[in-house]
């Protein structure tokens, strides 16, 4: 999925790095597909980098504060521990990744619109938005814009203010750097087959992304408040840091 300005760039064949594909069908727009609904997209390098990292981190707000904090010109995530607290984490601009998003919305933070497909239903699709499977902000991949092109995904979609909410009832815990981590209601789920995408693929362990990209094994039941062990890598023990399509 080329960006405007990027088909105007014909002197240079823009970086791609790499693809998403939806197995099965993927559902139609409730009010028309206008081009996000597909069943393959390629995601290429933006003319401009349009990343964000953690920066500045509030642990002590009131609800009241943390809404002036989080104002429409920042991406932020904010983590209800309570009536009376939340933590807010502001993101700032990072100039080395772009950001893609995924989810069931059709506003424009989401690039990729994924929609639940029913079996034997044929009404429209916004009446079964309260039992859909798909988060309306699902998550975000982010791609190193440098070589070796490195993607990570993240649990989690910033929406049209550019915030992130996790409520009350959400998973949710500091980490040892003094940082917030949560899961989603939904959850985002990824799987490496063994022995690669290949005629020898088997299957492996399910393993599930925090919102700050951490990896975990799956919960004792969806709903959990208590995540699921940190899956510990050899490399970078609390990120994805494989090739995009070994995990999507």
């Amino acid at each position: 999925m080329f960006a405007p300005e990027q088909e105007l760039l014909s002197s240079s064949k823009p970086v791609k790095y790499g693809e998403l594909i939806i197995l099965g069908y993927n559902g139609s727009l409730p009010n028309g597909d206008r081009g996000r609904r597909k069943s393959r997209f390629a995601l290429f390098k933006r003319p401009k980098a349009n990343g964000v990292k953690p920066s500045t981190v509030h642990s002590t707000c009131s609800p009241q504060t943390a809404k002036a904090i989080s104002n429409k010109n920042q991406h932020s995530v904010s983590y209800t521990l309570s009536r009376a607290q939340t933590v807010v984490v502001e993101y700032t601009h990072d100039s080395t990744t772009d950001m893609f998003q995924i989810g069931r919305s059709t506003e424009s933070p989401i690039d990729y619109v994924v929609m639940d497909t029913v079996p034997g239903f044929h009404g429209k699709n916004d009446t079964l938005s309260s039992q859909s499977t798909i988060s309306r902000f699902a998550c975000r991949i982010v791609c190193q814009r440098a070589p070796p092109y490195t993607a990570r995904i993240y649990a989690a979609g910033f929406d049209s203010s550019k915030s992130i909410f996790l409520g009350e009832k959400a998973a949710k815990w500091w980490c040892a750097d003094s940082q917030m981590d949560g899961l989603t209601t939904n959850g985002i789920l990824v799987m490496r087959p063994r022995h690669g995408f290949t005629c020898e693929s088997k299957p492996a362990a399910w393993r599930e992304i925090s919102v700050c990209g951490n990896v975990f094994t799956l919960r004792e039941t969806r709903s959990a408040q208590k995540p699921g062990k940190l899956v510990r890598t050899g490399i970078k023990p609390t990120l994805i840091d494989l090739p995009l399509n070994d995990w999507i």
